[in-house]
């Protein structure tokens, strides 16, 4: 045991006897899980440690009241690499420009602004395009509309099959890859709606995190919270590129709900050459909240519904149930924090994106035009209330509602077959704990640990998906961050459990479980290349098989 004297406290340099070495540790993660994890790196704004909780775990701030239960505390992540994160549907459509089919072949959504590039008639980075590159080729759509679920991977698919009846027809009528994946890890908003942007992997754009390291050493927003300030993303968007190919005569929109949904469009004004495309945003103030952007880099329209509009969507869903009290299940529709997770938001986002397409000069001219659409209840529920409750359902049939009421109106507007649909998500969800057999893990207690253990303040901060650390604080006193890797790896459930469970309850084996699949410090990831992936093989997980084709729903 090596340990240092720093005067005030004995300083522990090693991990713990037995701990499994950082190369174990990636061989048990497996091939797929690590190469996931190597795009997601990039050294100015990633974790100094990826954690990866076993499947089933999630790192989560949470309550130990109704532990076990079905009144457990709802609240879960979703950063890992395993499948249930990764897998997402991939879908083209335009009726009568392109042929409808399933295809299993293994592809990501960074082919997504290769392919949609193409088809406008931009050579947009390489790698694989997924549509046939003469599909438009006698005249390219008026327009191409990106639709993102947020957390709507395939397993919410899966547990809700009857409440998408239109996202189905749109996938038994357009080409539908299935065996598609996210392209890396963490499964993180900020950082996979870049990869569908720009077509390259966090390791390239940047934004490898939400909250991330930012260029002062501080650790937060890497959009800089409401400046909603893209200054972070390295590379030119799809729509970035096609704005200055055509001298900024395109219209390039999208209606989001957060700045972490920016890198799926542009970087605006900010980007060289670049001006301000529409965007639309969503802040939780005043009142009940409001539309917004940061109007120097981008333009906000003037004709959005305003919170008139959202009250009388609220009040309706409010009556739902028979009672108007302000409730909806049980949920105050008064509370800022719960009204983006609600149908009635849905149909408030929906009414203005309508109003967008009505409005804005999409496909009048001889430009292709690109829109993007971001639909964050299905997420924001998600989070709130779980995947797993009936509110989800709901929810997730009311965006089903939305995407038909998007296709009616640009069939109108454009013409049938004159506009392309790609639909995808940008990560799955997290089931509560208590339906899988997994177990909470609470982050600030795993950073007051680690502390503890090695006997000095070395944590900085602790997010789902990692740990940032005090490098300089660690190199004073010779502790590596493969030996706090090499930590994390042992930490067991009984080790991290907050103050209000009754520890009397759990059994002796549940509190020696052992929570994390592995820990990999930035100094293995900075250092991989293809072979040594490669050489990892399958792994010991089945979730981490993110190459075998998968059924999916019918």
């Amino acid at each position: 045991m090596a340990v240092a004297c720093t005067g005030e406290s004995e300083v522990q340099t090693e991990p713990p006897q037995g701990a499994p070495t950082v190369e174990e540790m990636a061989g048990e993660l497996g091939t797929d899980v690590v190469r996931a994890l190597a795009r997601g790196y990039h050294p100015d704004t990633s974790t100094d440690i990826a954690v990866i909780p076993m499947p089933g775990n999630t790192v989560v701030r949470w309550s130990g009241e109704g532990l076990g239960s079905d009144a457990a505390d709802p609240r879960t992540t979703h950063p890992t690499p395993w499948d249930y994160h990764q897998r997402v549907p991939i879908v083209f459509y335009a009726p009568g420009r392109i042929a409808a089919g399933r295809l299993e072949g293994p592809v990501d959504i960074t082919a997504i602004p290769r392919t949609l590039g193409a088809q406008a008639g931009l050579a947009f980075g390489s790698g694989q395009v997924l549509l046939d590159h003469g599909t438009f080729l006698d005249a390219p759509p008026k327009a191409i509309v990106t639709v993102v679920y947020d957390g709507g991977g395939w397993n919410l698919l899966e547990l809700w099959p009857e409440a998408w009846p239109f996202l189905r027809q749109v996938m038994d009528r357009g080409l539908l890859y299935t065996n598609a994946t996210i392209g890396s890890a963490p499964a993180v908003t900020t950082a996979i709606h870049a990869n569908i942007g720009t077509g390259v992997y966090p390791a390239t754009h940047g934004l490898a995190e939400i909250t991330g390291r930012r260029p002062d050493g501080s650790v937060g927003d890497l959009y800089f919270e409401e400046e909603t300030d893209p200054r972070l993303l390295l590379v030119d968007t799809l729509g970035d590129a096609w704005d200055r190919e055509n001298g900024n005569r395109a219209w390039v929109g999208m209606i989001g709900y957060e700045a972490w949904h920016l890198g799926m469009m542009s970087r605006g004004a900010r980007a060289p050459g670049g001006d301000r495309d529409v965007a639309v945003l969503w802040r939780d103030e005043p009142g009940l909240g409001e539309f917004f952007v940061n109007e120097e880099l981008y333009e906000l329209p003037d004709y959005l519904p305003g919170e008139d509009d959202l009250r009388e969507r609220l009040r309706g869903l409010d009556a739902e149930d028979g009672a108007v009290d302000g409730f909806w299940r049980g949920w105050d529709l008064e509370d800022p924090k719960v009204v983006p997770a609600t149908p009635a938001f849905v149909e408030h986002q929906g009414e203005a994106l309508l109003e967008m397409i009505g409005r804005e000069p999409i496909g009048q001219d001889d430009v292709t035009d690109f829109l993007h659409v971001e639909l964050k209840p299905t997420d924001f529920g998600g989070h709130l209330w779980n995947m797993v409750a009936p509110e989800e359902e709901v929810v997730l049939r009311a965006q089903d509602d939305l995407l038909r009421s998007l296709v009616s109106a640009l069939d109108r507007k454009l013409g049938r077959g004159e506009w392309v649909l790609a639909y995808t998500a940008d990560h799955g969800q997290t089931p509560k704990p208590e339906t899988t057999g997994g177990v909470r893990i609470h982050p600030d207690i795993l950073g007051r640990r680690i502390d503890e253990y090695f006997g000095a303040g070395i944590v900085q901060k602790v997010t789902p998906s990692g740990l940032f650390m005090r490098r300089d604080a660690m190199e004073d006193v010779g502790i590596t961050l493969e030996a706090v890797a090499r930590f994390v790896a042992t930490y067991r459930y009984g080790d991290g459990l907050p103050a209000d469970v009754d520890r009397s309850a759990i059994p002796p084996a549940e509190l020696n479980r052992r929570v994390f699949a592995g820990a990999l410090p930035a100094t293995y990831l900075a250092d991989l290349d293809d072979g040594a992936i490669e050489g990892l093989g399958p792994g010991a997980h089945a979730e981490g098989d993110l190459t075998s084709p998968v059924p999916v729903p019918r």
